[in-house]
């Protein structure tokens, strides 16, 4: 495959832009829209320039990245899903099988337009505030909720992401 790491960063770019994690972790404000845009080069350096890494490793760096730069624990195992990924692509780039790898990428969920274009991505806060805004109680009630670590169910195979600053 001539072109490998420019194929594997559109890998990282449709895989990322449907990582429900990074998006959330977006649209919560606990991270800029263009450190999600800048994770994905990032990303493919981190693989590309070293030869051993195996999906648990891109798993920690996912890991590490999204600490950093989002304030985000990730609890949801969506890390290793996304490394496994990652690296399934990294081994047809690397053994040239770039049949199997295009005929793969077609499978992968289409690239979702918040990660590549110019529109900011929408606030899941700011979409609540304009949903209520009938009083300022509840406005009030709703600042004091938009402080609040970003959870979600645990039961229907949703899981808490947190936000690790101290409140």
């Amino acid at each position: 495959m001539s072109n490998s790491k420019e194929f594997f960063l559109s890998v990282t770019q449709r895989v990322f832009s449907n990582w429900t994690a990074l998006k959330m972790a977006v649209e919560y404000g606990m991270g800029t829209k263009d450190r999600a845009v800048d994770f994905c080069p990032y990303m493919t350096d981190v693989i590309f320039m070293n030869d051993d890494l195996k999906s648990k490793d891109i798993a920690d760096v996912l890991e590490d990245y999204m600490d950093d730069q989002f304030n985000t624990e990730l609890e949801d195992g969506s890390a290793i899903q996304v490394a496994e990924e990652l690296y399934r692509f990294y081994r047809y780039c690397v053994r040239k099988e770039e049949s199997v790898a295009l005929e793969e990428f077609s499978k992968l969920s289409p690239l979702q337009p918040w990660l590549l274009t110019n529109e900011p991505v929408k606030s899941a806060q700011k979409s609540q505030a304009l949903k209520n805004d009938s009083s300022d109680t509840e406005e009030e009630e709703e600042e004091e909720e938009a402080e609040a670590p970003v959870a979600m169910e645990v039961d229907d195979g949703w899981t808490e992401v947190k936000s690790r600053r101290k409140r």
